[in-house]
């Protein structure tokens, strides 16, 4: 049994930084205050929050409050470009700037109902142009300033290719060109418009997917002529490369080098398989999109066989009997058997449409993460779920619980993480990044 739109409404207001300090019922700001106005998507909510108050008021409550808080807080700007084009810029929360992986997973809730309402249409539309552009600007960046009128914070680490005023942060993470993708094929799935995806977007395309191919390659080659390298003077191991910026070392077997993971954190392993597994079906599904849009036919068929690629080479180098699939390799035998909260995970393999939550391989897998052979799953008085190196040992993430209810197919399982997210929320009517275990 799965409980999708509840779930997936959560999950959306795991990207909320703002936490209020107490919760009434509604603590959406008010709508002069908002940054973007669905009317489809209010009514919607309101509808929706109305027929759960009688069964559960704080769920209900929680829901009104988290899956329209992107559209309420995050909508920096929304209108036209100097062409005259639909732009649209979503920032992470508390951060003015845009991550791929963020805009496109904040949004995502929102697309199967752009053909009820004109406005969110141009809005997601618009977040496709800019996208695009980012990918233009720098494929191997994961954030984006608003403009290149002042440089980010980070514009002093040492980097390849260099820092440009386009770019809030440079680390290389495979999932952020997915996240690309995925945007652009489930617009276009819903909307069944494929007028945005013209000259610039194919472009962009191509390059992400000559991105992917050139993180292929193995240690000897990358050292020959590096295509990425990251420095950052930092007192967090995480937040800088080894081998003076290359990463980790590894061999040619068929996956993409991802330096850093899905939570910004340096890997320790040079491919993250949960990141190659979301390529693959991402790449799979653009394939599709371009054949039946007419894109040039060296991106349809260099999608297509990049994602078969991908997708064998998971199986064959990340895939153990006994552990199920491993959260880094390096191709030459080494292994990290772990998962991180963030999404790419491998517990979201089904969510990202990689594997059915049946399959013996995932459930494998899925045992393994949710137990104390993954370092970074926590079980205490408060709850139980995965964490991560990001914030700190014992904290807790929602969002592997919302994710834990997504790819279950047992209601009692689903609900129990439902009670969690709900205890877990300090009566805020949010939901915390984190929480500590105990």
């Amino acid at each position: 049994m799965r409980v999708p739109l509840a779930a997936i409404g959560l999950l959306a207001g795991l990207l909320c930084a703002y936490v209020p300090p107490s919760c009434s019922q509604s603590m959406r700001p008010s709508p002069g205050n908002r940054t973007f106005v669905s009317e489809y998507i209010d009514e919607l909510v309101d509808n929706i929050t109305a027929k759960m108050h009688s069964k559960d008021p704080v769920l209900a409550d929680m829901f009104g409050n988290c899956l329209p808080n992107t559209l309420d807080t995050t909508v920096l700007y929304h209108g036209l470009d100097k062409d005259g084009l639909p732009d649209t810029f979503v920032i992470t929360g508390d951060i003015h700037a845009m991550w791929l992986r963020d805009s496109t997973n904040q949004v995502l809730p929102y697309i199967p109902f752009v053909k009820k309402d004109p406005a969110l249409d141009l809005m997601i539309q618009g977040l496709i142009r800019r996208q695009t552009k980012s990918v233009m600007i720098d494929s191997f960046a994961n954030a984006f300033n608003f403009d290149d009128s002042e440089p980010s914070q980070w514009s002093s680490d040492i980097r390849l290719p260099k820092m440009t005023n386009g770019v809030f942060e440079g680390k290389y993470e495979l999932d952020s060109l997915c996240a690309f993708l995925k945007l652009s094929r489930t617009y276009w799935q819903n909307s069944g418009n494929s007028s945005v995806f013209e000259g610039n977007w194919q472009a962009a395309v191509s390059k992400t997917i000559s991105t992917i191919k050139v993180m292929q390659a193995s240690i000897d080659e990358y050292a020959a002529n590096p295509p990425y390298k990251f420095q950052r003077e930092t007192y967090v191991p995480t937040d800088t490369l080894i081998l003076y910026g290359m990463g980790p070392p590894g061999g040619r077997c068929g996956l993409s080098r991802s330096p850093f993971r899905p939570s910004d954190d340096a890997g320790l392993l040079p491919f993250l398989v949960p990141a190659n597994a979301m390529a693959s079906v991402e790449l799979l599904h653009i394939g599709k999109m371009c054949e039946s849009i007419g894109c040039d036919q060296a991106i349809t068929q260099s999608a297509s066989l990049l994602s078969q690629e991908l997708f064998k080479a998971v199986h064959k180098h990340a895939f153990s009997p006994l552990e199920g699939f491993s959260y880094e390799t390096d191709c030459i035998g080494n292994h990290v058997y772990m998962d991180d909260a963030n999404i790419p995970s491998l517990l979201s393999l089904p969510y990202l449409g990689f594997t059915d939550s049946q399959d013996p391989r995932y459930l494998v897998t899925r045992r393994r993460v949710l137990s104390s052979k993954n370092p970074y799953f926590f079980s205490g008085t408060s709850g139980e779920g995965v964490g991560g190196p990001h914030v700190g040992y014992g904290y807790i993430w929602p969002m592997s619980i919302a994710i834990r209810a997504l790819t279950s197919d047992d209601a009692n399982e689903v609900y129990w993480c439902l009670e969690m997210l709900k205890n877990t929320s300090n009566s805020t009517g949010f939901m915390h990044e984190s929480f500590w275990k105990d």
